[in-house]
Parts: C-alpha cells; sequence; structure tokens
C-alpha cells in the first residue's frame, strides 16, 4: 500500500513538476539562442544602415527610363544607345525596326528590333553590355543562327542573331516654362 501511495504521489506531483521544469528550460534555451542571434544583428545594424544609405543615393543617381518627351525621340536615343553598344564590342547592326510602344503604368515601353552579326564573342559582349547598360535594356525574343562553314576556333565563327529590346520612358511630360 505504501509503495502505491508512493507510485501515485509520484505520477500526480513529481512527474508533472519534473515535466514542466523540463519544459522551462528548453523555453529558456530558446530564448538565450535568439538573444545572442539579436545581439549578432544588432551589432551588424549600422553598417548595414550604411550599405542601405549608400545604395539608396547609387540608385537615386542612376537614370532608370529613356531621355526624350515623345517616343520617337526615346527610340532614337535607344538606337543611339545600342550602336554605341554594338561599335564598342565589334558587331555590325544589319537592320533596327522599331516596335509598336505600349502603356505600362506610368512608363512607355519603347523597343527595336535588331538584326546583328559578329564574331561569337563579340555578340555575348554585346549582350552582356545590353544587360549593363543604364538606363536598363530589357533583351527579348532572341534567336541565334550560325553560319553552316566550319571553322578551327568556335569562337571566331561568324553568327547571325536577333533579338528585341525594350527601354521605359516617363509618360509624364516634363514642365517646360515659356516666356
Amino acid at each position: 500500500m505504501l509503495c502505491f501511495a508512493l507510485g501515485l504521489g509520484y505520477v500526480v506531483v513529481v512527474a508533472p513538476v519534473v515535466d514542466l521544469y523540463t519544459q522551462r528550460e528548453a523555453a529558456l534555451a530558446d530564448r538565450r539562442t535568439l538573444a545572442h542571434r539579436l545581439d549578432a544583428i544588432a551589432t551588424g545594424l549600422p553598417r548595414l544602415r550604411t550599405e542601405l544609405a549608400e545604395l539608396q543615393a547609387a540608385a537615386g543617381s542612376r537614370r532608370i527610363v529613356l531621355d526624350g518627351t515623345s517616343d520617337a525621340i526615346a527610340s532614337a536615343n535607344l538606337q543611339s544607345r545600342l550602336e554605341e553598344l554594338a561599335t564598342s564590342t565589334a558587331v555590325t547592326i544589319g537592320s533596327t525596326e522599331a516596335v509598336p510602344a505600349e502603356n505600362r503604368g506610368p512608363y512607355r515601353r519603347i523597343g527595336l528590333r535588331l538584326a546583328v552579326s559578329g564574331e561569337y564573342a563579340s555578340i555575348v559582349k554585346l549582350l552582356g553590355a545590353i544587360d549593363l547598360a543604364a538606363p536598363p535594356i530589357v533583351l527579348s525574343n532572341l534567336q541565334i543562327h550560325a553560319m553552316v562553314r566550319p571553322v578551327a576556333d568556335p569562337s571566331s565563327a561568324r553568327i547571325d542573331a536577333g533579338f528585341e529590346v525594350y527601354g521605359f520612358r516617363s509618360i509624364e511630360a516634363p514642365v517646360v516654362l515659356q516666356r
């Protein structure tokens, strides 16, 4: 009977207290771990704020739209920018065709369809330059056609490519002061 009473006392009183102690100890360990993580994050916060300010300053000074008060002027600016990029990478632009402009929120999407030719490495450099261009230029519908002549060095093979590029201009017209 005494063993039964002790067993019942253990199950009713001691086991729940030990369980509660174990749960609280685990919660305390979790909080300590969280406190260490938060301390580590808090020490890096000033550096992150400095980086954020630098990135915001860089983004604020970066051009994101094409220059031009009309679609035609913006398209001409986009075309001249692409001609500069093609010349710098030794790629020949065979033809350029305007793609109809479309409204995209507060912007107009200005597009050109290009046919280019050059060495493989030069075309890759042109595509990389378009990717890094400022204001941003979006590349679409890329088609590459290789000429069927075997060449000793594949990187110097001449290829033809066609693609579309898009830039954006602001719809809001700048205010012009008249005298």
